[in-house]
């Protein structure tokens, strides 16, 4: 095989070449060759990438068909020149072949045939090397630590036929790339990874896109570890002795963005946590209208950027200071006109105690009074009538004003003899 001399193209053929169809290979017959066919006599070619276009000069023998265009399969098994495609006019002068490999070298040879299945003796074979394939983005790097996102930089591509780029990403379980986006335009250099996991770490490359839909090989792997979460509060505590309050208190969060910290509340250890309260202090008094009621609470850190930290697995539990008992061993009875009560302390927590006198007024009405402020176990009350029906209950009372539930009522009823 000889190489034949590439004649440069003008810039009208170059237009020409690429513009021009390519048609479709037919399928190889058996032929016979007929030295009177006129060769194709090729003007030259231009190669690209993943192809390669060809001119010849036009044939005026009325004998002819078309072209028989033959290539070889470099780093095939077989070294020899195979038919790849059929023009089926006389009258064409271009042909283009694409799909071919960057930065390899092809032979190319033509031929003529005629309806009658004779074909021409072929012409020498060209040799054509493709272009090298364009060069990977040279620079791309990450910015990491950012709240479930990642932030993609890198150098335009300097080769004007980029149209854009391709951002890959690398599956965390399967160790598989694919792209997750694409960035249109050479001259962007920015790309923001959004709805990432906190404190996952992640790898990225990017490719650089033709506007003939060329793909350049990878560049270098960028890692990006995303923000992680604050950490767990710790040492959360909550008071059960405060009258109609819990005292919620814990340890500072170590983070150095902190924003401010969540506190949830529960009626159940195991429950629902409801959204309570925002607060920028590490304690919180929780006012509450009810003695001895529990909840339970679990408290969050909440940095600059939004992210908050777990919540504790184990709700700490609180209360507020319960009621005072019942005084026991209640008793009372009518004595010279007065009416005696007298009752046993039950509770330590105890400091005075109320009798809560009840005055029947009619068959319907009643009036009742709190009589405040007694100190000993019993109580003597001379201002009652006779014929009246009173009832008396007995409450303790403790340092914080918090009264017990009421004994059960004494019906006393005073008839004068």
């Amino acid at each position: 095989m000889h190489s034949s001399i590439r004649i440069p193209l003008s810039i009208t053929l170059a237009l020409s070449l690429f513009s021009g169809c390519a048609p479709q290979p037919a399928p190889q017959k058996q032929v016979t060759i007929d030295s009177t066919l006129p060769v194709p006599s090729l003007n030259g070619y231009l190669a690209d990438i993943t192809s390669a276009a060809f001119e010849w000069k036009p044939v005026d023998d009325p004998r002819v068909s078309g072209y028989y265009i033959y290539r070889d399969t470099p780093g095939g098994e077989d070294a020899k020149l195979h038919r790849i495609a059929t023009v089926d006019s006389r009258y064409a002068t271009h042909y283009v072949d694409n799909d071919l490999r960057p930065n390899t070298h092809y032979q190319y040879r033509f031929s003529t045939f005629t309806g009658s299945g004779s074909e021409s003796v072929g012409s020498e074979t060209m040799l054509v090397a493709t272009q090298p394939m364009i060069a990977p983005v040279s620079f791309f790097q990450s910015v990491g630590n950012m709240p479930r996102s990642a932030k993609l930089l890198w150098r335009p591509h300097p080769n004007a036929k980029i149209s854009g780029y391709a951002i890959e990403r690398q599956n965390v379980n399967d160790q598989k790339w694919s792209t997750i986006a694409t960035v249109t335009g050479r001259l962007n250099a920015e790309f923001i990874d959004r709805d990432l996991k906190d404190g996952q770490v992640y790898h990225y490359r990017i490719r650089a896109l033709s506007f003939d839909n060329l793909s350049t090989e990878p560049s270098e792997m960028a890692k990006v570890v995303t923000k992680p979460l604050p950490p767990e509060i710790k040492n959360i505590t909550a008071t059960n002795n405060l009258p109609r309050a819990i005292t919620l208190s814990w340890e500072p969060s170590q983070i150095s963005d902190l924003s401010h910290y969540n506190i949830y509340r529960s009626t159940s250890p195991k429950g629902i946590f409801d959204y309570h309260v925002k607060i920028d202090k590490t304690a919180f008094t929780d006012m509450i209208t009810e003695d001895g009621k529990f909840y339970f609470y679990k408290v969050t850190a909440v940095d600059k950027d939004g992210l908050e930290s777990p919540m504790t697995p184990i709700a700490v539990q609180g209360s507020t200071l319960s009621k005072p008992q019942t005084p026991i061993a209640y008793d009372g009875k009518i004595v010279n006109g007065a009416a005696e009560l007298q009752w046993k302390n039950n509770d330590l927590r105890t400091v005075s105690f109320t009798v809560v006198k009840t005055t029947k007024t009619s068959w319907i009405s009643r009036e009742s009074v709190d009589i405040n402020n007694i100190t000993g176990t019993n109580f003597r009350d001379t201002d009652i009538k006779p014929g009246t029906q009173y009832e008396y209950q007995v409450v303790s009372v403790d340092t914080n004003g918090i009264r017990s539930v009421p004994t059960a009522a004494i019906e006393l009823s005073y008839e004068a003899k």
